[in-house]
């Protein structure tokens, strides 16, 4: 880089950094020194929320909430980079602001900040600080002072590595409607044995050895953009991600009736359409499976797909249950497990994804209502799937959970003493799971 493009870039820097908000907010806080008689201000700690709070519409929300607020009292709102809010106003009491303060409260009172409001040091408001300018100028003025340091910090850090980083890739589009077709005729066409996918899902009884019960077999859609369309995100339009699942449940049904493709004489799970159960193609393996009283056979269902047609799922449920079948509802997450009721929708099963926000929320009181939510639905009916460290097993165990999948179980059971898999074993454990109660008619 030149000595010119050098003060070039210095000089957008330095323009940048005047017109952040925490610029102003320092000027703004230096002006206020004669006139602090009167004035309030808070300091919404925005940033600390988990990222899932922080999209751009909770910002907004957030913002938008101080508006009458400011209208009445000469307010002036900053919403600094790192989505902070600080409000200042002129004749409203603590109290007002502090019932302001109170809505966004309630709006993110499923974060884990919220949940213990003393969690801060010596006792402090982990969401919001208080400034009463009359008494409290100098620690305002240290604020701004620091949240500007900050910023700048974070530009100096961003401009020594940016030459060093490779250039982010653009993200993925994602398919249309004409490439869905192209990617339909080629599955018609294709030979996808080697995108079949086997992962067990294992009970895991205390310090003991994972014991494989069933394998979820799944084509790899990883492997399936590789092969076809690998610039392209299959998954970003989740209607025509839907469309694409239908076609791909019929290729593994008609690759699964293939001999020596998959053991169907072996315990497995499948995660198919309601659709697709529909279709005269899942009679065609229902007869190639004969599912029989020493193995189990489990459909995965999407939450999605149940309330898209829940007279459709109705008639499915009970066909699958009469021909001793067991139903298991996939993708669900900590958001949407207070919304199940396994025993109203008449499933055996559910899988909980683990993630890192499903440790935060597992904390606190959450962590009772959690406990709760598992307890109701059955905790030997719940499967914690995505299980990629040890700590979503210490979770599990935690909750009560008995059944896992995921890389760390494979890793596991990769290192472990291999288990025998006779069909007994398996349905001696399976069996403690059977559905023992059907949906109310």
């Amino acid at each position: 880089m030149t000595d010119e493009q050098s003060e070039k870039t210095r000089r957008a820097a330095g323009e940048t950094i005047a017109a952040a908000p925490e610029a102003r907010l320092l000027d703004y806080a230096k002006r206020l020194k004669r006139f602090t008689e009167g004035r309030v201000a808070a300091h919404v700690h925005l940033s600390q929320l988990r990222p899932y709070n922080r999209r751009r519409h909770h910002l907004r929300i957030a913002a938008a909430a101080f508006e009458t607020l400011m209208s009445g009292h000469e307010g002036t709102l900053f919403q600094l980079s790192n989505d902070d809010l600080v409000v200042v106003c002129k004749g409203a009491t603590l109290s007002l602001m502090d019932d302001y303060v109170l809505r966004l409260r309630y709006l993110f009172s499923e974060d884990p900040l919220l949940l213990d409001e003393n969690s801060g040091p010596d006792g402090a408001d982990p969401f919001c600080a208080w400034y009463q300018l009359a008494d409290d100028y100098a620690e305002f003025l240290t604020m701004a002072e620091t949240q500007l340091r900050a910023r700048l910090d974070a530009e100096a850090a961003r401009r020594a590595t940016e030459h060093d980083l490779p250039v982010a890739a653009a993200p993925s589009p994602p398919i249309d409607a004409p490439r869905l077709g192209v990617i339909e005729e080629a599955i018609a066409h294709t030979d996808l044995t080697s995108l079949l996918q086997r992962q067990p899902i294992c009970a895991v009884a205390y310090d003991a050895p994972p014991q494989p019960l069933l394998n979820e077999i799944t084509i790899s859609i990883d492997g399936l953009r590789r092969a076809l369309l690998p610039n392209h995100d299959f998954e970003a339009n989740p209607w025509l991600f839907r469309d694409l699942t239908r076609h791909l449940d019929r290729r593994m049904i008609a690759m699964l009736r293939q001999p020596d493709a998959i053991d169907l004489r072996r315990s497995l799970s499948l995660n198919l359409n309601v659709a697709t159960l529909l279709a005269p193609e899942f009679l065609q393996l229902d007869a190639a499976v004969a599912i029989d009283r020493n193995r189990s056979v489990v459909i995965e269902l999407q939450l999605i797909d149940i309330f898209a047609d829940l007279a459709s799922f109705t008639f499915a449920r009970d066909f699958l249950h009469d021909r001793g079948y067991r139903i298991c509802l996939d993708g669900t997450t900590h958001l949407s497990l207070p919304f199940i009721d396994r025993e109203r929708l008449g499933i055996d099963l559910v899988k909980l994804q683990w993630s890192g926000d499903l440790g935060d929320y597992a904390t606190g009181e959450r962590g009772a209502a959690l406990h709760d939510l598992v307890r109701r639905s059955g905790p030997e009916r719940v499967i914690l799937s995505r299980c990629d460290t040890t700590a979503a097993l210490d979770l599990g165990r935690q909750l009560g959970i008995s059944l896992y999948q995921g890389y760390q179980l494979d890793r596991m059971l990769a290192q472990g003493p291999k288990v025998s898999d006779s069909p007994q074993r398996l349905a001696a454990a399976l069996q403690r799971h059977r559905m023992t109660a059907r949906p109310p008619r």
